[in-house]
């Protein structure tokens, strides 16, 4: 049976501004030097504050570079911005996702979704921040996605995004920060109840979780960085612990997913530094 691994990291939230988080983040990309994994995909928040400061984009170019491996990226809300319907705009210095600060990752990393077809699987990378956005390209990201499922034939699907598509079941709940926007995500029930589909793998939450909803596993990489206590972000039954997650994904469909916290880590709380850290953004996480 052909089966194959992917390193999963996620929310790196680095910058040249600041040295918080590096200690973790150097170990993980010695780690990403000498690993043997078929596939690298990084969920996003892959800069500190990519949406302000371009300085973050070249340094996390320079860094991941350093490697000497192929990643797959994804955006996160610290690269490209949060929902229009819950922060404000940037003209009012606000983190309100908008065409400007997409371009912005667009230069650095190119397309901000994907797909790749492996041993029997289809791998679906989505930008969950432009769900429910209102922004021009979300529609185009919508038929992009019907297309994908139109031509993968047989193979089973895992998709990879930024944000949760949803907790524990995908029945509409209200707007909240820590999942794709409900309104938005309707757009996306042909994808959620395709029966191909096998895993959700996500980042954002700064926990670990493994869930089964019905046939899909719902994966929860916690942060390279750091993590969080309920103050900053409620309870959801989550291992609060950095680390990164391996994925093998089987020939028949099946998922085995190893979470991996390298003993020299260190379990920074974001709680403890953040208006160092994040002077102009409060307590967004």
């Amino acid at each position: 049976m052909t089966s194959f691994r992917i390193l999963h990291i996620s929310d790196t939230h680095l910058s040249p501004r600041t040295s918080h988080f590096r200690h973790n983040n150097d170990v993980m990309a010695k780690l990403l030097g000498e690993a043997d994994h078929d596939l690298i995909i990084h969920t996003g928040d892959i800069t500190l504050d990519g949406i302000r400061y371009e300085e973050d984009y070249t340094f996390c170019q320079e860094f991941f570079a350093g490697t000497g491996k192929d990643i797959m990226f994804l955006p996160g809300n610290h690269d490209i911005g949060d929902n229009p319907r819950l922060s404000e705009p940037a003209a009012a210095g606000g983190s309100a996702i908008n065409a400007e600060r997409i371009a912005r990752y667009e230069r650095f990393h190119g397309e901000h979704w994907w797909s790749t077809d492996i041993h029997g699987w289809r791998l679906i990378g989505i930008n969950s921040l432009i769900v429910g956005s209102g922004e021009a390209r979300e529609a185009e990201q919508y038929a992009w996605l019907r297309e994908q499922l139109a031509t993968a034939g047989s193979n089973h699907i895992a998709l990879f995004t930024h944000q949760p598509l949803y907790v524990d079941e995908p029945d509409p709940i209200d707007l909240t920060y820590w999942t794709v926007d409900p309104d938005g995500r309707e757009n996306l029930r042909f994808l959620m109840e395709d029966p191909r589909l096998r895993l959700i793998a996500s980042g954002h939450l700064h926990q670990q979780r493994s869930r089964l909803f019905g046939a899909v596993k719902l994966e929860w990489c916690p942060s390279i960085a750091f993590t969080t206590r309920e103050e900053l972000v409620p309870e959801m039954g989550g291992r609060r612990e950095v680390g990164f997650l391996e994925h093998e994904l089987h020939a028949d469909g099946s998922v085995t997913t190893r979470h991996v916290s390298p003993a020299s880590f260190g379990n920074d709380y974001l709680d403890d530094c953040i208006k160092e850290v994040y002077p102009a953004m409060g307590q967004d996480t």
